[in-house]
């Protein structure tokens, strides 16, 4: 007694409604296809580097600093934006340390002779507090920190109370006139780095009161997959009443 051979291949269907469906299948794949990787395509073909504002006031202050021409605004600015990007999670150790160094060294060059050695001090016992303490909320931890935020943020123009203050606080070296030209030679790639991004009409665009292509990724395309199971659901019916295909229902 023969056996009948029921194979069934979705890149070889037998049968005319197989051949339909896989089409169908093969039809919202390249539709779903282009629209999330052809967005990415088109957002890396339109996007160009554009520097934030504070890139573009640290370089101007920083070409100022290189050249022996620096005012103590120059050395605030490059300080406070330096602050910024060591607020960054993204920043790596190394050039963290970096920053600290250049932020230190601008903080020495503004701050008065006769009381550097005091703050340094400061800074030193700080340091010293973050090896011993088992929480951030240690008193002494805290009126370290204070202190130091009291004495140097004044200093940059820096409100006490804001983020840049309390990173100003943990982001002293003990030396705060110890930088080295390599350690100033890689400040500019660094910022440059964490302060230029890829923007582009697609992303500038506000769209229902998100960027365009927030909306595009988090919204439309959430949207799209559900109107491509529709679709399908809505010609597999059709298909199967053209070809009076029945289903049995046991």
């Amino acid at each position: 007694m023969e056996k009948e051979e029921y194979r069934i291949s979705f890149f070889k269907p037998t049968t005319l409604q197989a051949r339909k469906n896989r089409n169908l299948i093969l039809k919202l794949f390249i539709a779903w296809a282009v629209a999330i990787f052809g967005f990415q395509v088109l957002l890396r073909i339109l996007e160009e580097p554009v520097p934030e504002d504070a890139l573009i006031e640290f370089t101007g202050a920083w070409e100022n600093i290189e050249s022996g021409n620096a005012t103590d605004s120059d050395y605030k600015t490059a300080a406070k934006s330096m602050l910024q990007v060591m607020g960054k999670i993204t920043l790596e150790p190394e050039e963290f340390a970096v920053l600290k160094n250049g932020v230190g060294w601008s903080l020495s060059e503004l701050y008065p002779d006769s009381d550097l050695h005091d703050l340094q001090k400061d800074v030193r016992h700080l340091n010293s507090l973050k090896e011993q303490i088992t929480s951030l909320q240690d008193e002494r931890y805290l009126e370290a920190k204070e202190l130091i935020i009291s004495k140097a943020a004044p200093v940059l123009d820096i409100g006490e109370n804001t983020l840049l203050a309390h990173i100003l606080a943990i982001g002293l070296d003990d030396d705060l006139q110890d930088i080295s030209e390599e350690s100033k030679s890689k400040i500019p790639g660094i910022m440059s780095l964490y302060l230029t991004h890829n923007r582009s009409v697609l992303t500038d665009t506000v769209f229902l009161g998100f960027p365009f292509h927030y909306f595009y990724s988090a919204v439309f395309l959430l949207v799209f997959f559900i109107g491509l199971c529709w679709i399908y659901c809505y010609k597999t019916d059709k298909l199967h009443t053209e070809l009076n295909f029945l289903e049995q229902i046991d």
